[in-house]
């Protein structure tokens, strides 16, 4: 009887490490896509940040932008002239489909 029970068990590691290895594969990739983003995301922190005093300083707004884009390609980026400050906005897509964009924006005071 011992051996019957050991036969009708027969595959079920192969079943489970088949259904566990791409359960595993998914969690591993979410997690360094969002590691990703995050650096991304904390990148264009600074990038806004310096590209907005740049623009302070006199430097042509469009090269400034393009060297954010350089930097971080993932974002869509702008500029915003105020009466007292300039803004510099990172857009990102989301991370996942049902998320809305993040945006990230730094200002510089003139």
């Amino acid at each position: 009887m011992l051996c019957r029970s050991s036969r009708d068990e027969r595959g079920l590691v192969t079943t489970e490490i088949a259904i566990a290895i791409p359960a595993l594969l998914l969690v591993v990739g979410l997690v360094i896509g969002a590691i990703r983003w995050s650096m991304d995301a904390i990148s264009a922190t600074s990038v806004a940040a310096e590209t907005a005093r740049a623009i302070v300083r006199g430097e042509p707004e469009e090269l400034s932008l393009a060297a954010s884009e350089n930097s971080v390609p993932s974002a869509d980026w702008s500029a915003r002239r105020e009466s007292l400050e300039v803004c510099v906005h990172a857009r990102f897509p989301p991370p996942l489909p049902l998320m809305e964009h993040v945006t990230v924006t730094q200002c510089a005071p003139r």
